[in-house]
This record gives structure tokens, C-alpha cells and sequence, in this order.
């Protein structure tokens, strides 16, 4: 394997159902040439010059199970590696499984939702195929970047047998919301599929939150903005929707081919202004939904049979699927029932096309649609409509827009619409007729724009470059070994050293009941032997309340820090004083009036009421239900507390408000500038999100400790308060 000074070539392993080919037979003889489309153009590039693999299925079922000979070879000449599929399997995995189950989930389309277990089955089955054919083929340096719905279990098949391997997995269809999601039966399989890669990508935002709001209901996860831990690790979470090669799109209008499309176009024309729909024939797209507008368009204006024309393409599709052949019937009906009421001799109202079309041709059709109608009822991205701003030429047009779309998160000076909505298509349709120049530039111009500026090869770029960027986020270095004998030297040969540690999750073991976790005589016993050091001035920084501290560690002559850093009690002294002045409490009511509620909501969770703080614990309560409930607890107080004087704090199964402005990097700040002198050694401890404030707020050369295992501010990190408890004894000499 080529190397450079640096470590193993980065080589990009391409994983995808099909590969970016067409192969077919002529008299015997293997014909192949490359796929069109906006993945295989933005993944060609990096593929061709990383010298990596692309894996997939080339197409052609083998009853044998075996990938033929010259079908290898001629894929091994372009850098690819088939995958076999039998005609039963590719029923089963990608006709049944992928398309008649997964795709009309994901989609929203339940009433046509077939599950079969032994189609799953067959499902498992070839992703495992497709993992090994990737382990066959991974070499060291390697990053894997794996494609869609049909191999949403590939992941965590490679992490298993890979640990240490990058990888990206990107889903090109939408994903539903959990209320629709948690129908389907393999849930769990696919989100612990997911979970696998470093970085799940999808291309809005909304499919990101969807993701999340299921990991948290179906697996009980915690989960954060743009991250999920799980099993160790941070799984990045991207919204970075596909782009197109837009310079496919820019062909000049002078081109003779197109030139030529343009003229037949304006002669069938006959001066009427075209609408244009352009579909794969998919129950999704809204095709009839569009047909019966443009018909109600029609007999609301009867006028504009002779000043309007609507082309619609439909591209053929899963052809083999009943589901599809019936909606081939109906709108061949429909398109038959339009142009006979309002169509007459020499005027056909409504042009459709059941077939693919050539390149000049769709450009042409962009260039002369006055009005673009991209209407599917669901769609993950769809790139026609980038297709159509693209195409323009100058800024005139007018695309009216789907709002269940992908590209609508983009594409936002579009006419939105309801595709379910008939009347509002109808009027959409009404309004992009009459829309003037001036507003029609206005509208495109900043389209064109972006999407110039976002194409496939920006996409390719920013993926590939978080699956990098994730894979370098490191957690803390493990304190062991020579970093250990360091940190205890480093103790030893210090004269005036601060210590500041979190008690739960880091001295002490969680328990069900926070009321059960009191310390041990071993935790008692060590933290006196610290503080009996003169050069010793240590501090207990926690969320608990001041008279809980004092109960349970008033006696061992550390300082106590309660609340996150609202009240603090140096050693010898008996009383606290509050670290903020008097901070205003005049959101407690509500809060304990939503906490209490939510406490009757989960079982198992409840409320702790603080001096200034109030907090909802879930330790105790069902997972999946209690972390859900968790997020809309603290979506809700993000709204009833917006403007009010109180921070939200989210911990480790707890959700706490306090006081603006309280927390612990605040306390260990002012406890410092409080001292006489500098230290010359500083150490602090903590295991949640809480005390990343102390990690952050320590001075340079500190030794910053995560107890637990994830991606922190933390120096170092130590597995469990265990060996946190292990740590201390070293340094206190017992």
C-alpha cells in the first residue's frame, strides 16, 4: 500500500446498491457505459483520483450467486467491485424489502407498507454480503462512505469488525418523523445500523431532528444538537443536501442540439406559454394531484387552452411492482379525461411523455418552461427543481415548489405549496401565470446563485470532510501508564496545589435514587487525607443542594461548592455564601408547576427543590419514555422561560434551571482569584456535560479529568469513579 511521510494514502471506498454503471449484453457481447445522475458525477471525481473502490451491485441478477467473469473484469478496469445478487435475493432485499417497505415508510405512504420477515432477513443478509465485500477490500488510511436506505445496516457490520475504521453513511430519502418510523418492525436494527459510522448525513435538517427524536424514543438516548454518543463514541449528525454539476446544466442555448429542441419546441408551442412537470413515476412525486390542478386551471380559465400548455415527463419506474403499473393507469386515464374536455382539434392542452429523456431535450424544456411545477407529496431532495434554476439562462421563470421537499429547505424564494391541496396548486399555478419580470428576477436570481455556489462537488467536499473531522475528535488521552506517573510527580514536586471535584459520577457511583448515593467511609477517608495537607486546598463542586453537602462531607474539611456554583462554603467556615449576590427567583413557579407535571407524566421521576435551583430527575424512569419526555421538557422551558433571568441545565438524567449565570466554571474562577497566591498545580474532576465549565475554565497546564468515556474539554480521562477514587489515593498517600 502506497504510504507518504504523514501515514497510509487516504483511499475513498465508495459504497452504493448500484454502481455507477449500465451493463447489457448485445449478441453476447458485455456492453457497459457510466450512469448519469448527481451521485455518480459529484462521487466520480474523488473516486477516480483517491484510487479507492466503489462497491456495489452491477445490475445483472446470476442465478449462481457469482459476479461472471468479464462483468469482473470490466469492473475491476473502472475501480469497482461487484456485489452478486440471485434473482430471489434482489425480490426479497431490494424489491419487496427496499422499495415496498422501507421506501413507502420513509416516505410517509403507510397504507402501502409491506413487511415480511423473511424479506428482512434476505435484507440483513446482503448487507452483510455488501460489509464483507468492503472488508475484503479496506485497507489501512481508508475512509468507507456508504449510500441510502438499501444498506442502512452496513455500518455498524463494519465498526464491529473494524473499530478503528472511518465511516459515513448518507441517507438520500427522507427520514419520518418517530411517530411514523416506530411502526416499522426492525427499528431498532436499523438506528443501531445507522450508529455505526462516524457521521449520518442527510440533506435537511429536519431529517437530522427526525433521527434524533427516534434514537432518543426507540433506543433511550441521550442526545445532543449535532452528536449522538453511543457505544463510546460521537456519531456526528450533517444536514448537507445534494448539489448539482451545474456546468451539465449551463450548456449554451446557441448548442446545435439544444438549439435544435428549442425550435421543435416552440413550434409545438404554437406561442402558448409551457408549464412543465418533470417526475420519475413514483406514487410519491404527486403526478395526478398536478394533473387534476392543471384540469381545475383549465375549467376555472377556459381561456387558457389557447395561451397554455403543460408538459409532463414521467420516467419509468420499478415497472415490475403493481403499485406502479395501476399508477401508470390512472394517470394514462387521466391525461385522457383532460385533453378530451378541454383539448379540440389541433389544441392538446396536456402533453405527457411516459419515457426518459435525452439530455438537450430536458435543457431545452427548462430553458422554455415559463413556470416549473415540482409538486411531489414527498420527496428527499429532488434535484429537478435545482435542475430547472439551473438551466435558466437569465433570471426569468417561476418554480413553484412542494413544501414536503427537500429542496424547498434550499430553495426558499419558491412558490411553497400544499401538493395535497388542490385549490392552492390551482392558485400556485394562477400566480406563477401572472408573476412580472421583476419579481420573477427577484425570486430566481439568488437561487441561481446558490446553487452555484453549492454544487456536487461542494457536497462531496463537506461530507467527506466531516467523516475526517469526526474521526479526529478525540476523546480525552486515558490517564494511565507514563501520563499517570506524570500527573503523580507532578502532585508531588507542586508546593500549592487546588483541587476541584464533582461528587456524583465522579467520587461517587450514580444510584437510582440520588438520595442513596451518600459517600462511602473509603471516599470519607480519602477526601480528609487531602484536605489534612497543608498544601492541599481542595473543593467539592456539585449540583447538590448546601445542606446535602454538608450532611455528607461537612466533616471531612473540604470546601463545598453547591448547586453548580451558586453557594459556597470554604474550609472552617460553617455557613454558605451565595457566589451571585440575590439573583431573582421569580420563574420557580412555573418551573415547579411544569416539573411536577412531567414528574406525574414518568414514572419513576421526580422533582428536587434547591434553595435557588429546581431539578427533574429520570435516573429511575424508563428509558426510551424518559428521555424522550426529556427533550420536550426541555423544549418547553426553552419557550416559558425565553426572557426570564434562569439557564436550563441538562445533566446526566436531570434537567435543572437556576439562576443566570450560575456554574461551576464561575465558582472555580472566583474561588481562584479569591486565593492569596497562584496554585502550581491545579486538578479538576467531573463526568458530565456540567463540568465541562471547570475543564474549560481551568488554568494553562492544568490536569483536567473526565470521568467516563466521550469527546470533552477534559486533559485526561479515567473510566469510572473507581479509579477516579483509585487516583486520589495515590496523591493522598493512603
Amino acid at each position: 500500500m502506497p504510504t507518504t511521510s504523514d501515514g497510509p494514502t487516504e483511499r475513498l471506498i465508495l459504497v452504493s446498491n448500484r454502481l455507477p454503471i449500465i451493463l447489457s449484453r448485445k449478441d453476447g457481447e458485455l456492453v457497459a457505459h457510466a450512469a448519469a445522475g448527481g451521485l455518480a458525477t459529484g462521487l466520480s471525481r474523488p473516486h477516480r483520483e483517491g484510487g479507492g473502490r466503489w462497491i456495489g451491485w452491477p445490475g445483472m441478477c446470476e442465478a449462481d450467486g457469482e459476479i461472471a467473469d468479464d462483468v469482473r473484469v470490466e469492473l475491476d478496469a473502472r475501480g469497482m467491485t461487484g456485489v452478486a445478487l440471485t434473482p430471489d435475493e434482489h425480490a426479497a432485499y431490494y424489491v419487496r424489502t427496499s422499495n415496498r417497505c422501507v421506501w413507502p415508510l420513509f416516505h410517509y405512504f403507510t397504507e402501502k407498507v409491506h413487511y415480511d420477515d423473511a424479506d428482512w432477513r434476505v435484507y440483513e443478509r446482503i448487507n452483510r454480503r455488501f460489509a464483507d465485500a468492503i472488508l475484503a477490500e479496506v485497507q489501512e488510511g481508508d475512509l468507507v462512505f456508504v449510500q441510502d436506505f438499501h444498506l442502512m445496516l452496513v455500518p455498524a457490520m463494519l465498526r464491529a469488525a473494524r473499530p478503528g475504521l472511518r465511516i459515513g453513511f448518507f441517507l438520500h430519502i427522507p427520514f419520518p418523523a418517530d411517530e411514523t418510523f416506530r411502526i416499522f418492525p426492525a427499528r431498532e436494527a436499523v438506528l443501531h445500523g445507522l450508529l455505526g459510522a462516524d457521521v449520518v448525513a442527510f440533506h435537511t435538517l429536519d431529517y437530522v431532528r427526525h433521527f434524533r427524536t427516534s434514537v432518543r424514543r426507540v433506543l433511550g438516548v441521550e442526545t445532543l444538537a449535532e452528536s449522538i454518543p453511543w457505544e463510546g463514541r460521537e456519531v456526528q449528525l450533517l444536514a448537507q443536501p445534494l448539489g448539482l454539476e451545474t456546468a451539465t446544466w449551463q450548456v449554451p442555448s446557441t448548442d446545435p442540439d439544444v438549439q435544435r429542441e428549442i425550435e421543435e419546441l416552440s413550434r409545438a408551442a404554437m406561442g402558448r406559454r409551457l408549464l412543465l412537470g418533470v417526475e420519475r413515476l413514483d406514487y410519491t412525486k404527486g403526478i395526478p394531484e398536478r394533473l387534476r390542478a392543471f384540469d381545475d386551471l383549465l375549467t376555472a380559465h377556459p381561456e387558457m387552452v389557447d395561451s397554455v400548455m403543460f408538459v409532463q415527463i414521467a420516467v419509468p419506474s420499478r415497472t415490475e411492482a403493481e403499485e406502479y403499473r395501476d399508477l401508470k393507469d390512472e394517470i394514462d386515464r387521466l391525461v385522457g379525461e383532460i385533453n378530451g374536455r378541454h383539448g379540440r382539434p389541433g389544441v392538446v392542452p396536456l402533453h405527457y411523455q411516459y419515457r426518459g429523456v435525452p439530455l438537450p431535450v430536458l435543457i431545452a424544456l427548462y430553458r422554455q418552461a415559463d413556470v416549473a411545477l415540482v409538486a411531489p407529496l414527498r420527496d428527499g431532495l429532488n434535484l429537478v427543481a435545482k435542475e430547472y434554476v439551473a438551466a435558466r439562462d437569465d433570471d426569468s421563470g417561476v418554480l413553484v415548489l412542494s413544501e414536503f421537499i427537500g429542496a424547498a429547505w434550499e430553495l426558499g424564494e419558491a412558490l411553497h405549496v400544499n401538493p395535497f391541496d388542490r385549490a392552492e396548486l390551482r392558485a400556485s399555478l394562477e400566480r406563477a401565470l401572472a408573476m412580472g419580470p421583476e419579481e420573477q428576477a427577484r425570486r430566481m436570481a439568488p437561487m441561481r446563485r446558490r446553487i452555484a455556489e453549492n454544487d456536487v462537488h461542494v457536497w462531496t467536499a463537506r461530507c467527506l470532510g466531516a467523516i475526517r473531522g469526526a474521526h479526529r475528535r478525540r476523546h480525552p488521552e486515558p490517564l494511565e501508564g507514563e501520563a499517570f506517573e506524570g500527573v503523580i510527580e507532578a502532585w508531588r514536586a507542586a508546593r500549592d496545589r487546588a483541587v476541584f471535584l464533582d461528587y456524583d459520577g465522579t467520587l461517587r457511583e450514580f444510584e437510582p435514587r440520588p438520595e442513596d448515593a451518600s459517600p462511602a467511609p473509603r471516599v470519607l477517608e480519602l477526601l480528609s487525607a487531602l484536605t489534612r495537607d497543608a498544601g492541599v486546598d481542595l473543593w467539592i463542586v456539585s449540583g447538590r443542594p448546601s445542606y446535602v453537602l454538608d450532611e455528607w462531607l461537612g466533616e471531612t474539611g473540604a470546601g463545598l461548592v453547591a448547586e453548580h456554583g451558586a453557594f459556597a462554603r470554604p474550609h472552617g467556615e460553617r455557613h454558605f455564601a451565595p457566589l451571585l449576590g440575590d439573583p431573582s427567583l421569580t420563574w420557580r413557579p412555573a418551573v415547579r408547576s411544569i416539573f411536577e407535571a412531567f414528574a406525574e407524566r414518568v414514572v419513576g421521576s421526580r422533582v428536587e427543590e434547591k434553595p435557588l435551583g429546581i431539578a427533574w430527575h429520570y435516573r429511575a424512569a424508563q428509558p426510551s419514555l424518559a428521555t424522550w419526555q426529556a427533550r420536550e421538557l426541555y423544549q418547553h422551558l426553552s419557550e416559558v422561560l425565553a426572557g426570564e433571568n434562569a439557564d436550563i441545565l441538562q445533566g446526566d438524567k436531570v434537567i435543572e434551571v437556576r439562576p443566570a449565570g450560575v456554574s461551576k466554571a464561575h465558582a472555580m474562577r472566583a474561588l481562584l482569584a479569591a486565593r492569596d497566591g497562584t496554585p502550581d498545580f491545579v486538578l479538576a474532576a467531573g463526568d458530565d456535560q456540567t463540568d465541562e465549565g471547570l475543564f474549560r475554565a481551568a488554568p494553562p497546564g492544568a490536569v483536567s479529568i473526565l470521568v467516563g468515556d466521550r469527546r470533552s474539554a477534559a486533559r485526561y480521562r479515567l473510566p469510572d469513579p473507581r479509579s477516579m477514587r483509585g487516583l486520589l489515593e495515590h496523591l493522598s498517600g493512603l
